[in-house]
């Protein structure tokens, strides 16, 4: 199936809206991105999380510099193979930047479909849905034990977003926020599609079929394989390599979770349960009965915690939006050399968006999901 970057004699009709491919982190996304980009029809971006930066477009629109602090955030536009000039940067507000940017992409691919791809999205789905009324999206759900071990693995591999204190504890207690926004989409009769990443690695056709039927465009058998997927849109990491190979790992994978965290989790997989029913979360399929739910207290602790966490998340995208942009140039340079000179080729999704500076940030480059 063709990739869909040779020359057409005829612009295609770009969909009215938006398509979001969404998970938890490390949930299985990227992959399902990676396969779905090879369709000819679709040209999705890889995290390039401009909503993240929404902030920015709080400012007067004479000094509303958006696409250079993206580009200094994640290297979205060279990530992607633009620069920030191909967009009129006279725009000033968030869904015609992201509208500009995305759909100019999908032109560059010949593509119909566009949009982004990032496990960034769970908790604002609606905000996202509100801002594009026409807007779809991809719902990838995995075993909560499993995305709490690979961010737990993608840390012991160096990355430092996930190595932050918190990161396991926040992927899984984030699941059940990112369950009730994709309830409200579906009371609200949003298209979405839901998909679990255990059925997607072992049955891979039939996952993608419901996918193409979903999205309404030709299923081909070669969307269900890795091998010609372009990830260059994708940043280095050894947290990456099952998702770089032309392999989809369906294998188990080395067990990091600890006693504490793993009984912390059952607890909240049969309080879900309780809650919504055995069909959610779709895996585990079996709870064990004799698991008692997490308590009243406990949930207020946990609740207290991931607020903290997240709020931590929210803080450093606000600040690189207002920060002066010549700290940020020169943090980014200065991060430039220091990569060079130590030839490390891993940016972890916090460090590659630098912000540091003055303020010592954190910014989330490549952050999180889809390396599982």
């Amino acid at each position: 199936m063709s990739t869909g970057g040779e020359d057409q004699t005829q612009e295609p009709v770009l969909e009215p809206g938006p398509l979001f491919v969404v998970s938890m982190w490390r949930s299985g996304s990227s992959l399902l991105y990676a396969l779905l980009n090879k369709h000819p029809q679709v040209a999705l971006t890889y995290e390039a999380d401009l909503l993240l930066l929404k902030p920015v477009f709080l400012k007067p629109a004479a000094f509303c510099d958006w696409a250079e602090r993206w580009e200094l955030w994640n290297e979205a536009f060279q990530r992607h193979g633009l620069t920030a000039g191909d967009v009129d940067e006279s725009i000033s507000d968030f869904p015609s930047a992201f509208k500009a940017a995305h759909q100019l992409y999908a032109k560059r691919h010949g593509a119909t479909i566009w949009g982004d791809k990032s496990p960034n999205y769970y908790d604002r789905l609606n905000e996202m849905a509100d801002d594009f009324t026409d807007a779809r999206f991809i719902i990838v759900w995995r075993d909560p034990k499993g995305t709490a071990n690979s961010i737990l693995r993608a840390a012991s591999l160096g990355n430092s977003y996930f190595s932050r204190k918190g990161a396991a504890h926040c992927g899984f207690l984030g699941y059940e926020v990112f369950k009730k926004e994709c309830d409200r989409l579906l009371a609200r009769g949003k298209p979405v599609c839901q998909v679990n990443y255990e059925d997607l690695i072992q049955d891979t056709p039939s996952m993608m079929r419901h996918v193409c039927e979903f999205l309404q465009i030709p299923y081909d058998d070669s969307l269900a394989v890795l091998e010609g997927a372009d990830r260059s849109a994708i940043l280095e990491g050894q947290h990456h390599a099952n998702l770089k190979g032309d392999k989809i790992v369906r294998g188990p994978r080395p067990e990091l979770v600890g006693v504490a965290l793993r009984k912390k989790i059952r607890q909240y997989e049969a309080w879900w349960h309780q809650i919504y029913g055995s069909a959610w979360p779709p895996y585990p399929q079996l709870a064990d009965n004799a698991v008692q739910s997490p308590s009243r207290f406990s949930r207020l602790v946990d609740r207290v915690l991931y607020l903290t966490l997240r709020i931590r998340g929210r803080i450093s995208p606000l600040v690189f939006s207002f920060i002066p942009i010549s700290l940020l140039r020169r943090y980014r340079e200065s991060k430039r050399r220091r990569r060079e000179a130590t030839d490390v080729a891993q940016p972890g999704p916090v460090d590659a968006g630098g912000a540091s500076c003055a303020v010592a940030l954190n910014s989330r480059a490549a952050h999180g999901e889809g390396r599982g």
